[in-house]
């Protein structure tokens, strides 16, 4: 009987977890599993370099809903694919990578092995939920079924999976050994909350006068639900970044993802009462500075981790947010009408509040105005359904607050970790998984440079993208920062940039310039038409 080899036994198994697309660079000691993927249905999409695939593989994922795939070596793959496996961590990205390793018999020998690295678990382990080692072939199907499953269990995030070279290459299973051990269900039960805490939490809304609703990432499956509660209790949501568009930002009651502004803090803080749902509040939701609410505090979170975070709740409810918001909104008792009209003024007048604590605070300096506008441009030219992933750059600090989203899952920025050249490949794996969604890439001309290259694929894979690039000639922020500090002048932070017109030639992609915010909409409207690939260069100043 033909024996099947370790490489092809991870692709079937992938391939039974419902696996449609893999992101990757094939290398010496992982083309057995390449070899396999000629055969498959899955759909293998090789990006530039490893930190291209795992942002890929992570941009697929926070569209889609279920983990990215990445697919590297040992050794120099795996620590390429690392600051994307932090950045997923930190966001709370369900994420799985498979690397190759070195031969079972060559571990910690310190031979010299090609690829070998001193500690890839304990590497991978910094910045994943788990690392694993698969050390015997029957453990092949069950190790990736586990990590898939631990990926999108509790809190999510990015898991490792990493296979000696012999385990791929060699044969080592029948057909009908490996259909019994693929058939393994892939389970994933909802966490009901605790009815004595539920009660508890009705109890003190129902006795709040006034409440608001604070909604993180671990939300954005529960909008309609977290809209039915605020609704029916005249609350208003905020947002963190990553909960962005959990409720439609044109809602009257909606005062987006504006957690960093004094008015909008100082107002959630004078109320009688917080909801916050699916968010650790960290330090960059709250731009270094804990809320210290006067009232009541009720947290729902999977994590109980973060029932010992600032602020520290009341009731903690450790459940899925849909589940516990869906029995909440169903059983607290409607506020009167007068009370939602008098809220929803409220709202309206601490939006226009925080835009003018915006303008005048001079935070990102002297862009910050023509960054408002550009905003509303791409606000204006990109459809509802439209997605934007924001580098970090200026006008996607600006963005964050300014730039309302109409849904979850259509502004997308790694705030958390805060890596420059996320956006374009996290973009490039979005629309691998939702083609036909329209796509802006927003990111400063410092940052893109980071991984250009992927813009390859926007051709070689049809995965066409329209690039705002955001001209401030280097480090625009950190610009800003030192002359805060008092440098006598910029340091390392000014770059004599590429020609961005003659690189989107070099990849066969239409280019545009602009330089006011009509002229940006106008671009922005002609790519979007096109359904093509464009880079639009734009310099305000």
């Amino acid at each position: 009987m033909a024996k099947t080899t370790g490489g092809s036994f991870v692709v079937k198994t992938l391939e039974a977890l419902g696996v449609e697309v893999v992101f990757g660079i094939p290398g010496v000691h992982n083309l057995e599993i390449y070899k396999a993927l000629l055969d498959s249905p899955i759909r293998h999409i090789t990006t530039r370099h490893e930190q291209g695939a795992a942002f890929a593989a992570d941009g697929y994922s926070r569209i889609k809903g279920k983990p990215g795939v990445a697919i590297t070596i040992t050794g120099p793959g795996l620590t390429n694919a690392v600051t994307a496996l932090a950045g997923a961590y930190h966001d709370s990205v369900p994420l799985l990578l498979i690397s190759s390793q070195i031969p079972r018999q060559s571990l910690a020998s310190r031979s010299g092995f090609l690829h070998e690295v001193k500690d890839s678990r304990g590497l991978a382990s910094s910045v994943c939920k788990e690392s694993i080692s698969v050390m015997y072939p029957e453990d092949i199907s069950s190790s990736l079924i586990y990590a898939w499953e631990l990926s999108q269990k509790g809190r999510p995030g990015p898991v490792h999976v990493e296979i000696p070279l012999d385990l791929l290459s060699e044969g080592f299973f029948g057909e009908s050994e490996y259909r019994s051990d693929c058939r393994l269900k892939v389970l994933r039960p909802i966490l009901c909350p605790d009815d004595e805490n539920i009660d508890e939490a009705v109890s003190f809304i129902n006795e709040a006068r006034f409440c608001a609703i604070i909604a993180g990432g671990g939300a954005l499956s529960a909008g309609s639900e977290i809209t039915k509660l605020a609704e029916k209790i005249a609350a208003p949501v905020v947002t963190t970044c990553a909960g962005k568009g959990v409720v439609d930002e044109r809602h009257a009651l909606s005062l987006g993802a504006r957690l960093n502004f004094k008015v909008v803090r100082d107002y959630l803080e004078s109320l009688d009462l917080l909801l916050i749902a699916g968010s650790e509040l960290s330090p960059t939701d709250l731009y270094q500075y804990p809320l210290k609410p006067k009232g009541k505090v009720i947290r729902i979170d999977l994590d109980p981790g973060n029932f010992a975070r600032q602020p520290l709740p009341d009731i903690p409810v450790m459940a899925d947010c849909k589940a516990a918001i869906t029995i909440l909104a169903d059983r607290v008792s409607a506020r009167d009408a007068r009370v939602v009209e008098e809220v929803s003024s409220k709202v309206k007048s601490i939006k226009a509040a925080a835009r003018d604590e915006l303008l005048s605070s001079g935070e990102l300096g002297e862009e910050t105005y023509d960054a408002v506008q550009a905003v509303n441009s791409i606000r204006k030219a990109l459809p509802d359904e439209g997605m934007i992933f924001a580098d970090m750059t200026i006008p996607a600090y600006v963005a964050i607050s300014e730039f309302p989203s109409y849904g979850p899952r259509t502004f997308l920025h790694p705030v958390g970790f805060g890596t420059l050249g996320w956006a374009l490949p996290a973009a490039l794996g979005a629309k691998a998984a939702c083609s036909q969604a329209p796509i802006i890439v927003l990111a400063g001309d410092g940052g893109f440079q980071f991984t250009m290259e992927e813009l390859a694929l926007t051709i070689e894979e049809n995965l066409p993208l329209v690039i705002v690039i955001w001209h401030n000639n280097g480090f625009g922020i950190l610009k800003n920062i030192e002359k805060k500090r008092h440098f006598r002048k910029p340091y390392a932070v000014n770059q004599n940039l590429p020609n961005f017109s003659l690189l989107a030639s070099a990849y066969g992609i239409r280019s545009f310039r602009a330089t006011s915010a009509v002229e940006l909409e106008e671009a922005l409207g002609a790519s979007l038409s096109d359904r093509a690939s464009a880079i639009i260069e734009y310099r305000s100043r």
